[in-house]
């Protein structure tokens, strides 16, 4: 996994806000933010978090939604609207007090959790992230230290019989199984997900064994947080235990590490320790930290101190710097730009729909006899010339078939806005005509005017881009946009971006090409023999798709001059070379389509 440096975020709720904050976030370095999705959210902020979660992925954040105070179970300062409607489903103390906490065995607080859940997956977040799922912490409800839940009637009959008065062994067992269950149960529903257990494997609050977590089926990352001043202990060596104790089990399990430190709370003189904490992390391994939270919490008052603003840039220095491209190794670079390119296909595949119903009207237009028309400049003009030119030799279409137009051999070309339309009037684009522009910014002028001038002679128009709502996805009947998210070396949109439209164009040909029927049986029928090694292929492909003997295949493929379709359809409909001609004039080329 490729370095990731990580922010909570909470409080505002003015989605403008929130988006100027991630551009902030995402200019400083920061790959992710960790929104809180309170209760109070989930009764009226619940369309608000989607444009917040949306605001984020445009700023090119990884989205994780944590359930702020959720019933008190979760960390979080936030309050609990469940425990209020529901006061029989709270947890009780060994006292016999019943306080203001959901009890985790609660059937109807796990349904609450998992409607919470639901809502938070459908606001588009790329992970949840249970923070620090626990029993309640006494103080926390206004208990005395030493008071310890839950004796209510669900652990009651979930224990099997009367529960022990005791805090001993047998019950601290079954608080740490009950929160696993409670987690393995909320894991099964489906979604990506982050455990985040506290630092701690004894004492009331503890998991003894983090591997019952870290194998919990459907967990993607296991997390802890060993916020050092809260136990009372040295950054350094208290990170360094649980980082490893988090590495190794997570090297145990095939899951992803995640770790966070504080930055609320922190003052000037403290942030040697966060440095040493950041520091001996990353010596364990860890590369997935994260802080809590934004601009070191200065916002709220109980969290903040008045050195906020040099812990924040103190801890955004830490999580974020890195040694300069030019000053890593080349094995570095090739493991950095590996890691980039892997995340494009992903990218492709959200935009899945998108590119099929783009690719089904194209077809249409293509099968009536139009073309299909690329237009880009710079990259985009080249990779586009690159697929157009593949088509003819591939599928055996008319070299009018698809076509490219641009300006791929002069970068200055790309401003210039009025060669646009000249060009789309050149190639005479009309209303059979469907034509893909393709711009990684959705903004360049030559290519907007070209894509402006096709819509006015009633052309269908796709665009293929890289940046959510562009000019040039305005201007399209069909919009494939492939958010790549930041490119390696700032700018250069022929490296994630360029590999992005690649694969989309690779889509639109081949796709068209298949719905045309210019393939047979996944066999390229089609291909044009023009050397020993293509009429071999197209030998061989006649061979597999006909099933006929190879000598009735070599007088076939004479008869039809080397043509393959025209061979495959002699074979198949029992006719001669000429007749098998004419059926597929009358398909279009579609040997399906000829035998029909």
């Amino acid at each position: 996994m490729a370095r990731r440096a990580g922010c909570s975020y909470f409080g505002v709720r003015i989605a403008r806000h929130v988006e100027r904050d991630m551009v902030d976030l995402a200019a400083r370095g920061y790959t992710g933010v960790t929104h809180t999705f309170s209760e109070n959210d989930f009764a009226y902020y619940r369309d608000t978090m989607k444009e917040i979660v949306a605001a984020s992925h445009r700023a090119g954040l990884w989205v994780q939604a944590s359930p702020w105070g959720l019933g008190r179970t979760f960390g979080g300062e936030a309050e609990s609207r469940f425990v209020a409607f529901h006061p029989d489903e709270c947890q009780v103390l060994d006292d016999g007090r019943r306080v203001a906490a959901a009890c985790l065995n609660s059937p109807a607080y796990r349904a609450f959790c998992a409607e919470w859940a639901d809502w938070a997956i459908e606001c588009g977040v790329d992970s949840l992230f249970w923070d620090e799922p626990a029993w309640v912490v006494p103080a926390h409800v206004g208990a005395e230290a030493e008071r310890w839940s839950c004796r209510c009637r669900h652990c009651a009959e979930r224990f099997g019989r009367e529960l022990p008065r005791e805090l001993d062994d047998e019950m601290r067992a079954f608080r740490e199984a009950s929160v696993v269950d409670f987690l393995r149960e909320q894991l099964g529903r489906g979604g990506t997900h982050t455990i985040c257990l506290l630092p701690a494997t004894e004492g009331a609050l503890g998991i003894s064994d983090w591997s019952s977590v870290a194998s919990l089926p459907g967990l993607t990352t296991f997390a802890t947080d060993p916020y050092w001043k809260h136990w009372d202990e040295a950054a350094g060596p208290f990170v360094r235990r649980f980082a490893r104790l988090l590495r190794e089990t997570c090297a145990r399990h095939g899951v992803a590490a995640q770790l966070w430190v504080p930055s609320f709370g922190l003052t000037e003189p403290e942030i040697p320790e966060l440095e040493a904490a950041v520091a001996a992390a990353r010596e364990e391994g860890i590369d997935d930290l994260w802080t809590w939270g934004y601009e070191a919490c200065g916002s709220m008052s109980a969290l903040a101190t008045p050195d906020a603003p040099a812990v924040w840039e103190a801890v955004t220095t830490a999580l974020t710097a890195r040694a300069p491209l030019e000053a890593r190794t080349a094995r570095e670079l090739v493991a950095q730009v590996n890691a980039h390119d892997a995340t494009v296909a992903d990218a492709v595949t959200a935009v899945a729909d998108d590119l099929a119903a783009a690719i089904d009207a194209i077809a249409a237009r293509v099968e009536r006899g139009g073309r299909l028309v690329y237009v880009g400049a710079g990259t985009s003009g080249r990779l586009a010339e690159l697929d157009a030119i593949e088509c003819p030799a591939t599928f055996g279409t008319s070299p009018n078939t698809v076509i490219a137009i641009g300006s791929g051999d002069c970068a200055a070309h790309e401003d210039d806005a009025e060669r646009g339309g000249v060009d789309i009037a050149t190639v005479a684009v009309g209303a059979a005509d469907a034509v893909v522009a393709i711009s990684a910014s959705g903004s360049t002028p030559y290519t907007v005017a070209a894509l402006s001038a096709a819509r006015a002679a009633g052309a269908l128009c796709v665009a293929v881009v890289c940046a959510r709502e562009s000019t040039l996805e305005r201007i399209a009947d069909h919009a494939v946009v492939a958010d790549v998210g930041a490119e390696l070396v700032s700018g250069s949109t022929r490296l994630k971006a360029g590999t992005a439209q690649k694969l989309i164009l690779n889509a639109i040909s081949t796709v068209t090409m298949i719905r045309l029927g210019r393939t047979y049986d996944g066999l390229m029928v089609s291909v044009v023999p023009d050397n020993a090694k293509l009429r071999e292929r197209a030998r061989r492909n006649v061979v597999l798709a006909s099933g006929a003997p190879e000598a009735a295949v070599d007088e076939a493929l004479a008869a039809a001059e080397g043509d393959a379709r025209v061979a495959l359809v002699t074979l198949l409909a029992g006719v001669d070379a000429a007749a098998a001609r004419e059926r597929l004039d009358q398909a279009r080329g579609s040997v399906r389509q000829a035998l029909s």
